[in-house]
C-alpha cells in the first residue's frame, strides 16, 4: 500500500481514482488493479477499513468498535473468504455458523482485510474529497479532477468510484450537475440509515458466550473481542458493546459521559460483571443501511464513467458491500 500525503507540486493522473477505503472501496482497487490499471484510494480517515476499521488501544492491542465479523452466505463471498483464510487474512468463526452462512474475522483485526485488498494501491489518506469537475487532459479526453474540502485539486482519474455511505455519496455528486442520475439514488438512500453507539470495556475473565445479544436493552450487542478466532487472551475479556438502532435514534445527540454511563449500567445489569476499564463510545452516524433496491447491486453511469459501490445498494450490511464492489468491478472491466 503506497501511501502519500496531497501536498504536491502537480496533480497526479490515474485511470481509477475510488473515493472511500472501507469494505466496497479496497475490494474494487484489489480487483481492477488486476486489470492493468492505475488505481488511487482516497479516503477521509488515518487509515482504511471505513466501518470495518479497528481501534488502537495501546501498543499493538486493538478492538474492532465497528462490524465485529462478516456473515458470508453468497458462493462469490464464501470464496473470497476462503482464499484469504489460506492467506491467513481472515479466519472462521464457526461457532457463529449457521447452516447457511459463514462467519469471518480479520486477523489480527478487522481492519487487516482493507489493508489486505488495498495492497500497493496508491492510498491517500486524511483527505476528503469535496468537489468533482471535469477537466480536458492532455489527450483532449475529458477527466475528473477531484478537490478536497479546501479547494485544492488532488488527483486526476478518468473513472471515479464512490464507495461511501450514502449522504457522503449524494454530497459529493451533487457538485457536479451531469451526475443528476446517480444523486438521485444516493438521495433516496440517505434517509435509510441507522446509527449506533459503540464502546470497549474489559472486566475479568468468565464463561458468558461471546456473543450476546440482549432484549429490552439499550444494548443491541456484545462481543467478546478476545474470544474471536486467534485473539484468545487469559488476561481478561475485553467486550465490545453496541446500541440498538431505536436506542440509538433517541440519544444519537446526548453527552457522552451520560451515553458512558448508561451502557456501563446496562452491561452491568445484563452480565452481573464488574467493568475493570473502558473507554469513549463511538458515534456512527451511517452504521447500517436499508437496502435501496435498483436494477444492480451497484450504480453506473458509462457516459460520465462515474460508478457507485456500498452495503446501501446491496443488504445493507458488510457482505453487501463486497457484493458491489464484485459487481460494479466487472461491469468496469466489460465496460473497457
Amino acid at each position: 500500500m503506497n501511501t502519500s500525503s496531497t501536498g504536491q507540486a502537480h496533480t497526479p493522473t490515474f485511470d481509477i481514482a475510488i473515493i472511500g477505503a472501507g469494505l466496497a472501496g479496497s475490494l474494487c482497487a484489489h480487483l481492477l488493479s488486476q486489470s492493468n490499471q492505475t488505481v488511487c484510494v482516497i479516503d477521509k480517515s488515518r487509515g482504511s477499513g471505513g466501518r470495518a476499521s479497528s481501534k488502537r488501544l495501546e501498543g499493538d492491542v486493538s478492538c474492532d468498535l465497528g462490524t465485529p465479523y462478516i456473515i458470508a452466505k453468497h458462493p462469490e463471498i464464501i470464496s473470497l473468504f476462503k482464499q484469504l483464510a489460506k492467506e491467513h487474512i481472515v479466519a472462521p468463526w464457526k461457532q457463529l455458523n449457521k447452516a447457511d452462512t459463514q462467519a469471518f474475522v480479520g486477523v489480527p483485526k478487522m481492519s487487516a482485510v482493507t489493508r489486505h485488498l488495498l495492497g500497493d494501491t496508491h492510498f491517500i489518506t486524511n483527505t476528503r474529497i469535496q468537489h468533482l469537475e471535469k477537466v480536458t487532459h492532455q489527450n483532449q479526453q475529458p477527466y475528473w479532477q477531484l478537490r478536497d474540502d479546501k479547494y485544492q485539486p488532488i488527483v486526476i482519474a478518468k473513472t471515479i468510484i464512490i464507495a461511501a455511505p450514502a449522504p457522503q455519496a449524494a454530497s459529493i455528486l451533487a457538485t457536479h450537475s451531469e451526475l443528476a442520475v446517480l444523486l438521485l439514488r444516493a438521495n433516496q438512500a440517505s434517509s435509510a440509515y441507522q446509527s449506533q453507539w459503540a464502546m470497549w470495556l474489559e472486566t475479568e475473565t468468565c464463561d458468558l458466550s461471546a456473543l450476546i445479544e440482549p432484549k429490552n436493552s439499550p444494548i443491541k450487542r456484545m462481543i467478546k473481542d478476545n474470544y474471536k478466532p486467534l485473539r484468545h487472551s487469559e488476561k481478561m475479556d475485553r467486550w465490545v458493546i453496541q446500541t440498538n438502532p431505536d436506542w440509538t435514534k433517541q440519544h444519537i445527540d446526548s453527552d457522552k459521559e451520560w451515553i458512558t454511563q448508561t451502557l456501563l449500567q446496562a452491561f452491568a445489569d445484563i452480565t452481573e460483571h464488574r467493568v475493570l476499564k473502558h473507554g469513549e463510545p463511538h458515534r456512527w452516524f451511517f452504521s447500517r443501511f436499508t437496502e435501496n433496491k435498483g436494477n444492480h447491486n451497484f450504480a453506473w453511469s458509462a457516459e460520465n464513467s462515474v460508478g457507485l459501490a456500498g452495503d446501501w445498494l446491496c443488504q445493507g450490511d458488510a457482505e453487501g458491500a463486497l457484493l458491489s464492489a464484485l459487481s460494479l468491478a466487472q461491469c468496469i472491466k466489460d465496460s473497457k
